[in-house]
């Protein structure tokens, strides 16, 4: 009897240790984000403001760099973050210019919405095209193997440190330029949870 006993007592504690386990990964899983939370729809409009200049001439394709939320349009019953969040992305295209028939050229997308607690959730975004030589700039949903290879550099942690501009030089005509006076428009392509407005 006393042997059945000691037999047993391994699986209850293997059993009780998975149980907590379990628990614990449960609430990792879904309290991952502190407090309430809600969803941002696919179509909602992110207008954005990066913190610094990228040209062209000086970024790298799979740069960083970090941008703060100025204005949202999103369908009615859609999450939004606060104005001025942080959020974080990708050089997902660049060309250098070469000569007057060849302008620089630079595509960017978002990968990561920061909440006011500093989480920084996956984010999947249409993509901004910039041309150098040209005042015009255009939004596209860019390749899926461009969007996929940037959502998965972000996801296997490969952060490059974020393009900055030089100091004291001027890029040159040619070059493709996004300043953090542009209103630079993205796209959200999937649903985001978000915290809900007023929760710290």
């Amino acid at each position: 009897m006393e042997d059945g006993k000691t037999r047993r007592w391994p699986w209850f504690a293997a059993l009780a240790l998975l149980a907590f386990c379990v628990l614990v990964g449960f609430r990792t899983s879904w309290l991952g984000v502190s407090g309430p939370t809600e969803v941002m729809s696919p179509s909602t409009v992110l207008t954005v403001r990066l913190e610094h200049t990228l040209t062209s001439g000086e970024a790298l394709p799979g740069d960083s760099f970090e941008a703060r939320v100025v204005a949202i349009q999103a369908t009615k019953g859609s999450a939004t973050p606060s104005p001025g969040s942080e959020v974080e992305g990708r050089c997902v295209a660049v060309r250098k210019e070469e000569g007057s028939n060849r302008p620089g050229y630079l595509r960017l997308a978002l990968t990561g919405l920061r909440d006011s607690e500093g989480h920084l959730m996956q984010l999947e975004s249409s993509t901004f095209s910039q041309w150098g030589g040209r005042d015009d700039e255009r939004q596209d949903s860019g390749s899926a193997s461009e969007l996929a290879r940037v959502s998965r550099a972000s996801t296997l942690g490969r952060l490059p440190a974020p393009a900055k501009a030089r100091p004291g030089l001027t890029p040159s005509p040619g070059e493709a330029v996004v300043t953090p006076q542009s209103a630079v428009d993205f796209v959200v392509l999937d649903p985001v949870p978000v915290a809900r407005a007023g929760n710290p």
